[in-house]
């Protein structure tokens, strides 16, 4: 009996524990296997938390890519980069922010890719939505033009208590350098990482020819 109300005790006075719900994104059929450049974003949709109501809840999410497909970033200006978590509402307002917000990328083992990072936080109208950003690559394992492989993005956040509900959740690569980008691909389609690793070298190169020469150009002029 004893030990019967020592259970229930510890289950009353415990903290509720969160574990992480997958939210599923697929990649469309037209952004497999070809690399995407910036300056731009590629948006994903996800309808896995359709019709949750907006009541303060903790949430832990994995966001992942279905039928196992991978997303190859590869980044010059790590600086330049964001990845975005977007919840769209059926608020014709802006519903408030998300709370404290951090979150981390995955590796293709869906284990932690990088360092945890705390997210910036914004809401928009109208129809309301809220976001949480990822932005602090520069000194993350993606720095420098090298290349990683994820399934997924995780955050921890919680929602704001208005009642409004979900309609749509997005997940937005953000690349504001032409010379960062992303590829979509199974690990049998994707290239080898020293082929990419090439050819954002070459980029690189061209970039700098192009600029070596409006140099002297605008000298020759002056």
């Amino acid at each position: 009996m004893w030990r019967s109300l020592l259970v229930l005790a510890v289950l009353v006075t415990s903290p509720a524990i969160v574990w992480p719900d997958t939210v599923d994104f697929t990649v469309p059929l037209g952004k497999i296997g070809t690399p995407i450049q910036g300056p731009g974003s590629v948006d994903l949709s996800s309808s896995d938390l359709n019709g949750t109501v907006l009541a303060g809840q903790s949430l832990s999410l994995d966001l992942m890519f279905t039928n196992d497909v991978l997303a190859r970033v590869g980044l010059v200006d790590a600086s330049a980069f964001g990845l975005l978590l977007i919840i769209d509402t059926n608020a014709e307002t802006f519903p408030g922010f998300v709370g404290t917000t951090t979150g981390y990328l995955l590796d293709p083992s869906r284990g932690q890719f990088g360092s945890t990072q705390v997210a910036g936080r914004s809401d928009s109208c109208c129809p309301g939505s809220l976001a949480a950003g990822l932005v602090s690559f520069a000194s993350d394992n993606l720095a420098g033009a090298q290349i990683g492989d994820i399934s997924g993005v995780h955050f921890d956040t919680s929602l704001p208590n208005n009642g409004f509900v979900i309609t749509d959740v997005e997940l937005a690569f953000v690349f504001n350098s032409p010379y960062d980008g992303v590829e979509f691909g199974s690990a049998q389609q994707l290239p080898e990482p020293s082929t990419l690793g090439l050819t954002l070298a070459g980029v690189l190169l061209i970039a700098f020819v192009a600029w070596h020469r409006g140099l002297k150009q605008l000298f020759h002029a002056q």
